[in-house]
């Protein structure tokens, strides 16, 4: 346990993305600086296009107020949704942008990606925002005993990132119940959630996934989980019967240790949780030194065939394929 709490200290808890900048923090081991991710062009239109090719932007729905030490912040997150009549209640998948927990956007390329990828086959993607650390979070009493938990295994975390994580994973439970009382205004089928999130914002996802039953907290069940470049704190929070999972990670990721992709995987197959996992030879770390953008696998994108991988399990009577696939840079 404790290698792997010292392991944890050296992951996005302490990173920092190009595009997301972040300080240091002097009672910590010293921060990675990452390259920015790069925003995915968006497609040029075609002159027809037809509509599930088509996509629309609800931006800034306040979701929310998280607490803080000067008192709270408002909470907004962007929908992502196809431009057609609800007919019938959408799957949804809430991202979950990264930074270290300590910068980041939820408007950030990656989530456009994500949603040129889900958007089209009928799928709402909400991106959300979070408290960072430089908001001074306080944590509910609610969320109390969980990062207590997380303190006592990461020893040498400093409070104030352990108070910042934990807001993360409280903030994105706050946005799912949110999902449940709107669900009807928002065409939201809240029995099909999906949780996709990079580097922080997989440990986020990770967590309100798989970690969250044990203290007794509510909130929508996820249908699938996707973890790009995270970890867990505690592997043994994955059990038998919870949600599949699609794990990509790089072999020379210099932040968060392909390690945890493996010690991942393999308690998922220690308990039968079915996963894909692509690991990418030489791949680096966030969208961009990743491979994401460059790489094919099968002739499609690695967005698509996530993308591909959830809807399966979003959809009912889809076929599904679990694989390990290595992958080059």
């Amino acid at each position: 346990m404790t290698s792997k709490a010292k392991v944890l200290l050296l992951s996005p808890l302490m990173l920092v993305t190009g595009s997301c900048g972040g300080g240091g923090d002097q009672s910590g081991p010293p921060l990675v600086t990452l390259p920015t991710p790069a925003p995915t062009p968006t497609p040029a239109p075609t002159p027809t296009p037809t509509p599930a090719t088509r996509y629309l932007l609800e931006p800034d729905i306040r979701y929310g107020d998280g607490p803080t030490s000067g008192g709270s912040i408002p909470l907004f997150l962007d929908m992502y949704r196809p431009d057609s009549p609800c007919t019938a209640a959408r799957p949804t998948v809430v991202r979950v942008h990264g930074g270290g927990f300590q910068t980041g956007s939820r408007k950030d390329g990656g989530t456009v990606s994500i949603a040129d990828a889900l958007v089209p086959l009928g799928i709402n993607v909400v991106s959300i925002q979070y408290r960072l650390q430089g908001d001074s979070p306080v944590t509910s009493s609610e969320f109390a005993a969980f990062e207590s938990d997380y303190r006592a295994l990461v020893t040498d975390a400093p409070a104030e990132r352990a108070r910042a994580f934990t807001a993360a994973v409280e903030d994105t439970v706050r946005a799912l119940r949110w999902m449940q009382a709107n669900a009807s205004r928002y065409c939201i089928a809240t029995d099909r959630i999906g949780l996709w999130g990079s580097s922080a914002g997989a440990y986020t996802v990770l967590h309100v996934g798989y970690s969250l039953d044990g203290y007794n907290i509510p909130r929508p069940a996820p249908r699938v989980v996707v973890d790009y470049w995270g970890g867990l704190f505690r592997d043994t929070d994955l059990e038998a019967g919870e949600a599949p999972l699609f794990v990509l990670h790089g072999t020379a990721d210099p932040t968060v240790p392909y390690s945890e992709a493996v010690e991942i995987t393999q308690r998922a197959t220690a308990v039968g949780v079915p996963f894909t996992f692509y690991s990418v030879t030489g791949g680096g770390h966030g969208f961009e030194d990743s491979g994401f953008s460059s790489i094919l696998v099968d002739g499609r994108s690695i967005a698509d065939k996530t993308a591909q991988f959830v809807s399966a399990h979003l959809f009912d009577g889809r076929t599904v394929i679990y694989e390990r696939r290595d992958l080059q840079r």
